[in-house]
């Protein structure tokens, strides 16, 4: 941009010589405007706004220095250069006070005058080059102060301070709006979705989703700690640091309570995903945050066995200690040498018996970690393959190995464990017992095929093959290794899938596979699955 000059000379010839003596346009300089008096040119000034005033002292109405001061008291910002005659000396201190840039001796030259504003013109540039890059730095830093507060909250939860760590220093600088007196609390928003859309997902989209997710925690809990809340992103979950919490979250934890339920209704809603939350005791200041997440990690264990998309509050009781370690467990242990003994045996119906009692145990002592488990439970479905192929590799039914190892390591919940368990071993039992079906169990697997759609039960299907239904319970199992109604369950969970690749609604398809209600049939599905049936409609392509 060109440099706005305003000359200021009560000698209209010297004015004028100034105005016409070089083509200030070649040099980028634009005369924006003349004046014979400081009057004429401070109004000039406050419309105009120049860049550089040229200025007399010596005028009628005006002289240069006041109008230079009137300028600076308007507020006005403008490099000032003063034309003087060799007896206005005396006005050199004023000058210097009011800040101006330079001054020129009458008479003076062209190529003097030129020099002087050529001079300030190029500081002027330099400035605004200047100004530009502590422009850009600022923008840099404004827009990266998300990330640099993640990064230092992620280190606050993860580890202990350091010596000499200044948190409050660090809290200020980078304005984390959290309290520095106790009443701190962290929590987490674990999302439950299936692992084949994220794999699915392009950078962009997960990036926006984790800022969807981001916002949407902050929004629902901000009111619970009074706007003194961070959220950010650590190892997938959704982390939030917050405290003190309102006067109303203290009073029996209602207002936590109301805004933890309304970040898993928000995300349904908006994202149209559930999430499990996790949360920490609210007894914690800046400095003990690794002791609150680990309290965070601890209560979201119970997600294990109590299922995705709950809330689950720490208490001191998550922290206990298993009293018996799983690897080295003398009840399990027997109960897994009863189960290969009973399939040797062939008595299959025990088998199952056997599978479920070894589940109960771990339902019944939920202190065990989730990697414990799925450990015990991949050295035991090892067992169970070794056991196979030891004595049916030649068998054209055996598919070798059932599940792969890097899938049971990743099962979420002790209900997926089960899942793959129970269907471990269905598939060996239905290896080991190939031979004519029991005509009583063939005619329920045709009634099955024929009536899964109806109000189908126990109860029903022995009345239809005339037999007792404690009969039937305990035949159908020897000769299948399952019960009648998992069979049952997973035989329409398998018809519902075809039906939701064809993008049937929800409602529609519980009731095509014989389930009066949808949210029976949505858990259903979800404990064969491991997903809900919206989530298998996203993630599954369209049937042809």
């Amino acid at each position: 941009m060109p440099l706005k000059l305003l000359v200021v000379e009560d000698e209209p010839s010297f004015r004028q010589g100034i105005i016409n003596m070089v083509d200030w346009n070649d040099y980028g300089v634009q005369i924006m405007g003349e004046a014979e008096n400081g009057r004429e040119a401070l109004e000039c000034m406050l419309q105009e706004k120049p860049d550089l005033v040229l200025t007399d002292i010596t005028m009628p109405v005006m002289n240069g220095l006041e109008l230079i001061s009137e300028a600076k008291v308007a507020g006005l910002d403008f490099y000032a250069v003063l034309l003087t005659g060799y007896d206005e000396f005396q006005y050199a201190q004023e000058a210097i006070k009011l800040g101006v840039e330079d001054y020129l001796l009458k008479p003076c030259m062209p190529q003097d005058i030129l020099r002087v504003i050529m001079k300030i013109k190029q500081k002027k540039e330099l400035e605004e080059q200047k100004g530009r890059r502590i422009d850009d730095l600022s923008h840099s830093w404004n827009k990266n102060i998300p990330l640099l507060k993640a990064q230092v909250l992620s280190g606050w939860i993860k580890l202990a301070p350091l010596p000499l760590e200044d948190r409050a220093d660090m809290m200020q600088e980078f304005g984390i709006a959290l309290g520095q007196q106790d009443g701190i609390q962290v929590g987490a928003v674990r999302l439950e979705q299936p692992r084949q859309k994220a794999a699915n997902w392009s950078v962009q989209d997960a990036e926006l989703f984790r800022y969807a997710a981001l916002n949407i925690t902050y929004e629902s809990l901000k009111d619970v700690y009074v706007g003194r809340l961070e959220t950010f992103v650590y190892q997938d979950d959704i982390v939030w640091v917050g405290g003190p919490l309102s006067h109303q979250g203290s009073s029996g934890g209602l207002r936590l309570s109301d805004g933890l339920q309304l970040v898993q209704s928000n995300l349904r809603r908006y994202l149209q995903h559930t999430a499990s939350l996790a949360v920490s005791s609210a007894s914690h200041n800046i400095m003990t945050l690794h002791l609150a997440y680990q309290e965070v990690s601890q209560a979201m264990s119970a997600r294990f066995y109590r299922g995705r998309g709950g809330i689950y509050m720490y208490t001191e009781s998550d922290a206990a200690d298993p009293e018996q370690l799983l690897h080295d467990h003398p009840y399990l242990d027997q109960t897994e040498k009863n189960l290969l003994l009973q399939l040797q045996n062939e008595s299959y119906e025990q088998s199952v018996d056997t599978l479920e009692e070894w589940l109960s145990y771990l339902r019944q002592n939920p202190h065990h970690t989730k990697e414990e488990v799925n450990l015990r439970a991949s050295n035991l479905v090892w067992e169970l393959q070794k056991w196979m192929r030891e004595r049916y590799t030649a068998s054209p039914d055996w598919p070798g190995d059932l599940v792969p190892a890097d899938q049971l390591a990743k099962l979420e919940t002790l209900d997926d464990v089960a899942s793959v368990l129970q269907r471990t071993l269905q598939q060996i039992v239905g290896v080991l017992s190939q031979k004519v079906l029991h005509r009583t169990v063939q005619a329920t697997l045709d009634l099955i095929k024929a009536k899964y759609a109806t109000n189908l039960t126990l109860d029903s299907a022995s009345k239809e093959v005339f037999v007792s239904n404690s009969y039937l319970s305990s035949l159908f199992k020897q000769e299948l290794g399952i019960n009648f109604l998992d069979y049952l369950h997973q035989y329409r969970v398998e018809k519902a899938k075809e039906y939701l690749r064809q993008q049937y609604k929800i409602y529609a398809v519980a009731k095509l596979v014989g389930y009066q209600e949808e949210r029976h049939f949505s858990s259903t599905f979800k404990k064969w699955t491991g997903m809900t049936p919206t989530q298998y409609q996203k993630n599954y392509p369209v049937a042809h």
